[in-house]
């Protein structure tokens, strides 16, 4: 079974179609295991935002050369970033640098409703607010 990160990290590289036998692509598969979860977590944020502003049919074929590659679908990380912002905005405040950019990535995404995004706004505007 494989982990948490090597799941993001081959998620990431389909999206931005890295050679995984390059050593100078920083989002080889190779690269992204040496970092840290939070970095490869931050990347796969980054590409579930991509994501969410291609066309359907590319929705779609991404999605099947995921499951060809024993990956989760697109539809069960999407929903699991939607996860996570639901419980950061049910708490009312993000609490660490990895909420912190999972909020962002979805604030620039057309997955959220208008209230959502409201939501965000005001966790984003306080949590930096805070950090100065």
């Amino acid at each position: 079974m494989k982990t948490e990160k090597e799941i993001l990290c081959e998620f990431v590289g389909l999206i931005f179609h890295s050679d995984k036998s390059d050593s100078k692509d920083v989002f080889s598969k190779i690269n992204l295991m040496k970092g840290s979860l939070t970095s490869v977590r931050m990347a796969a944020n980054d590409a579930l935002e991509m994501c969410s502003d291609m066309p359907k049919s590319d929705q779609e074929l991404l999605n099947n050369k995921m499951l060809n590659a024993g990956l989760p679908s697109l539809l069960s990380l999407q929903n699991k970033a939607f996860k996570e912002f639901l419980k950061i905005s049910n708490r009312g405040s993000i609490r660490n640098e990895k909420e912190y950019y999972l909020v962002r990535s979805l604030s620039e995404t057309s997955v959220l409703n208008n209230e959502h995004q409201n939501t965000v706004y005001r966790l984003l505007e306080s949590y930096e607010l805070s950090r100065t």
